[in-house]
């Protein structure tokens, strides 16, 4: 994983790429930029609407109520790559929804329309929520990139079993 540190103490942000995106950390931004309360507990973002109270586990990137809805909302579409001659086979695809003019089914675009924010069309992921949820961070948080990046706490990547060691401090 390519990192750079971006402060210091116990607030410390890492800078990583969208495409390298974990589950956790894939919650815990999305988590932000909804506005949902939580915490990370060393294991997992949880809902939490008072310091210390949880009421469960906040993962877009991997449950059914919390994810999909999302997906829908910024109009992602999925598809499954299962050639083994693709550049990514076994991975999920993800973009932007393209409507045909009538409005009533969805085409998927075989290699995209580039977002113009992004300079990008589409995003991988080993599941179909992470594939997703990556694609709306991106969309949403980024900017014109082709390689986009985000700050996650240093925490959510140590939490992971120490693949810092890749990265680049600042």
């Amino acid at each position: 994983m390519t990192t750079k540190t971006l402060q210091r103490g116990a607030d410390q942000l890492a800078e990583v790429p969208v495409s390298e995106l974990s589950a956790q950390m894939i919650d815990w931004l999305t988590a932000r930029s909804e506005g949902a309360p939580v915490e990370f507990d060393g294991t997992y973002i949880r809902h939490c609407p008072v310091l210390n109270e949880y009421k469960g586990i906040y993962s877009p990137s991997t449950n059914a109520i919390d994810g999909p809805p999302l997906l829908e909302r910024e109009k992602i579409q999925l598809r499954y790559i299962d050639n083994p001659g693709h550049a990514g086979p076994g991975l999920w695809l993800a973009q932007a929804c393209r409507f045909r003019a009538t409005g009533h089914s969805v085409e998927w675009s075989a290699y995209g329309v580039p977002y113009t924010e992004l300079a990008l069309s589409y995003l991988t992921g080993p599941t179909m929520l992470i594939a997703g949820q990556r694609f709306i961070i991106a969309k949403t948080q980024v900017g014109k990139s082709n390689a986009p990046m985000v700050r996650v706490p240093l925490e959510l990547i140590t939490a992971e079993g120490g693949i810092m060691k890749k990265r680049v401090c600042g």
